[in-house]
């Protein structure tokens, strides 16, 4: 038997005799072993070690509070403020500093760090200096972060706004920004932002796992991180996050293009037949597809998805297919039984992540039912895949 398992068996001891003596119900002591459990599979002796010492220095206190248990999501008995997450008996690693902006003029560091404050299992936990923002917390890990498809771990946003004495909200002072970890296979993150300018994530090492952290703060009317790409080290996307379908509408300053305000635009070039003219917004798209010299049609789409095919329009007696897609889509095709086969690039447009695709039948054939869409990384792996008869708008 080690010196950790004898310190356990006293503890034991004297916290039974403790009970004891208090007349305790034993399911408090049934928690706390459940507890001393889940926190040797996931933490170090180091760890354990220091929770032995909090068991010991509780029992000398009395024991009432201890065998009380923590409220759920690890807040004390009685409504007292919870420890502080980076506290070093809890880090999983040393905190990272993350980014420097300046807000309400006065620069600011953003730290984030992995901490098992809970004794539930690592969580994100970021915090800001300087001026009282209201901004910073903790997030848990994702359930389902072990499963391939998932490479952000931790997600979590602030939104956070100033009001004045008469409860007014001051548009100048919100701050609006996210923190995130990302899983070992990660080697670069694309962060997309509303007015479609390109920031690459600057990660951090989190000192748990191989796991790193990254964050970006923006300010005011500044634009804000919309979608979120990881890649692996071969260039591959492990997975894509469109940051509004996350977090909700609010996230967004919603311009929509269906209602003719539009923050980006593709015009068709010169007058070959078919073409079509795409207006997008923040999260919708107005598609005009031209047949003919007579012959128009139109539709609207109301809300893009979150997936690498956001939206499409294929006119039934049309040649041309309109896809809007992320802009981790290098290239996409359209196939069908009668015409085989037609693969096109993406363009990027000003103003806007999106990218959009025109996509023409071979040899002036249409495009017959079932036709599918298929999108592609940079190295052709796929991404999504739909008929283009399904509705597009999720």
């Amino acid at each position: 038997m080690n010196g950790s398992d004898q310190i356990e068996d006293r503890l034991r001891s004297a916290l039974r005799a403790e009970a004891d003596g208090l007349r305790l119900a034993p399911d408090p002591w049934q928690e706390n072993q459940r507890r001393v459990a889940a926190a040797t599979s996931r933490r170090s002796r180091r760890v354990l070690t220091v929770a032995a010492v909090v068991l010991a220095l509780a029992t000398m206190l009395g024991a009432v509070a201890l065998l009380g248990g923590n409220e759920p999501g690890g807040m004390p008995a009685g409504g007292g403020p919870p420890p502080d997450p980076f506290s070093s008996e809890y880090l999983l690693g040393e905190p990272a500093e993350l980014e420097s902006p300046q807000i309400r003029g006065q620069l600011v560091t953003h730290r984030a760090a992995l901490s098992d404050w809970t004794g539930s299992g690592p969580q994100l936990c970021d915090e800001y200096s300087g001026p009282n923002l209201g901004a910073g917390g903790c997030t848990a890990r994702m359930k389902s972060a072990d499963d391939r498809a998932i490479a952000f771990d931790w997600l979590s946003h602030h939104d956070v706004r100033s009001v004045d004495s008469n409860g007014q909200s001051a548009p100048e002072s919100r701050v609006r920004g996210i923190v995130a970890g990302v899983d070992s296979r990660v080697v670069k993150v694309d962060i997309w932002l509303s007015n479609g300018e390109l920031v690459a994530a600057d990660l951090r090492p989190a000192g748990w796992s191989d796991t790193k952290l990254f964050g970006l703060t923006g300010f005011a009317d500044a634009p804000v991180p919309q979608r979120l790409v990881a890649y692996g080290r071969d260039g591959n996307v492990l997975q894509t996050v469109d940051v509004a379908a996350r977090f909700g509408d609010e996230w967004l300053t919603r311009r929509s293009a269906c209602a003719g305000d539009r923050v980006a635009e593709s015009v068709p070039d010169g007058d070959v037949l078919p073409n079509a003219y795409v207006a997008l917004g923040t999260s919708d798209a107005s598609i005009s597809v031209r047949t003919s010299s007579d012959t128009s049609a139109q539709t609207c789409l109301d809300r893009l998805r979150g997936s690498a095919l956001a939206g499409w329009f294929a006119p039934g007696d049309s040649e041309l297919v309109v896809l809007v897609v992320g802009p981790e889509v290098e290239r996409v095709a359209v196939s069908s039984p009668g015409t085989g086969t037609t693969r096109a690039e993406p363009q990027s447009l000003p103003g806007t992540p999106w990218k959009v695709a025109m996509v023409r039948a071979r040899n002036g054939e249409r495009f017959d039912n079932p036709a599918e869409a298929v999108a592609y990384d940079l190295h052709g792996l796929e991404l999504d895949r739909e008929f283009l008869a399904q509705p597009s708008s999720p």
